[in-house]
């Protein structure tokens, strides 16, 4: 027995078939067996650290700081919604960075996995506090912050 189909009803077929499959945009996720690259980390971790972590903690810690100088004391916590949106981003960019501290050569051990877990829900609250203008919870959250880094730095020796 001999199918034969025409150009029209094979067009169609086709047509079909490719509606029905789903495609990849750019905002979607490969699939299982796709030929996209593993994550992996670009720059060594203290160059993540200097570069990364340090500069958008020191933004969050920056609610607590008073400068002092010939003027007099400075409080430097935030002001103005442009102080505030300065905290939003790096409080942001914390959170979001705990992410790559999870890529495969980053992890050391499950030591490590706690540290992280830690580190982003402290960011996470400081960028919901950051948010709300909530200067009481981001100064308690830049504490909390502070003995966060402590303690992952003394158990790696990073001090």
């Amino acid at each position: 027995m001999t199918i034969r189909l025409s150009a029209a009803v094979l067009t169609l077929i086709v047509a079909v078939a490719a509606a029905a499959s789903p495609s990849l945009g750019e905002d979607a996720a490969p699939g299982p067996g796709s030929a996209m690259p593993p994550f992996r980390a670009y720059v060594d971790m203290k160059t993540f650290m200097e570069h990364v972590l340090t500069p958008a903690a020191k933004i969050i810690w920056s609610v607590n700081a008073v400068v002092v100088d010939r003027q007099g004391e400075h409080d430097l916590s935030p002001k103005t919604d442009a102080d505030w949106e300065q905290i939003v981003s790096g409080a942001a960019t914390l959170a979001e960075a705990t992410n790559a501290l999870m890529i495969p050569q980053r992890t050391r051990d499950a030591q490590w996995t706690s540290h992280v877990q830690n580190l982003a829900e402290a960011a996470d609250k400081a960028y919901l506090a950051a948010e709300a203008h909530d200067l009481k919870s981001i100064a308690e959250v830049s504490d909390r912050l502070d003995g966060i880094c402590a303690a992952c730095h003394r158990h790696y020796g990073l001090e």
